[in-house]
């Protein structure tokens, strides 16, 4: 009976992460998709991590998945906004602010 729970939440982990994929290639905004990379990485893995603990049932096994699942969730709001930062400072298409634009349109008037 655990296996079927487990296979069960393996394929919501499956299904969660494809929805992402999908929305990450929608999406035009940068972003829009690093929302969709660092919120929904975290449930598919989390996910992931549930369904194999319920599989193999053992203290090493959930150890190992308490420090994966640790290391993301501390790490990659990090990695987002070091390239949110970098993207915004290159002047990637899309990444700046309302307010910038707003002081582009002025110094255009003015001139």
């Amino acid at each position: 009976m655990t296996e079927y729970i487990a296979a069960i939440i393996l394929l919501i982990s499956a299904a969660t992460v494809l929805i992402a994929s999908i929305g990450i290639w929608r999406f035009k905004n940068l972003y829009a998709r690093m929302h969709v990379v660092t919120k929904v990485s975290s449930l598919g893995l989390l996910l992931l991590l549930v369904g194999v603990n319920l599989v193999f049932l053992d203290w090493f096994v959930l150890f190992e998945s308490a420090v994966v699942f640790g290391v993301l969730v501390f790490l990659s709001p990090v990695a987002a906004h070091v390239i949110a930062r970098a993207a915004r400072s290159i002047g990637t298409p899309g990444t700046t602010g309302k307010a910038e634009k707003e002081e582009e349109s002025e110094e255009r008037n003015d001139a």
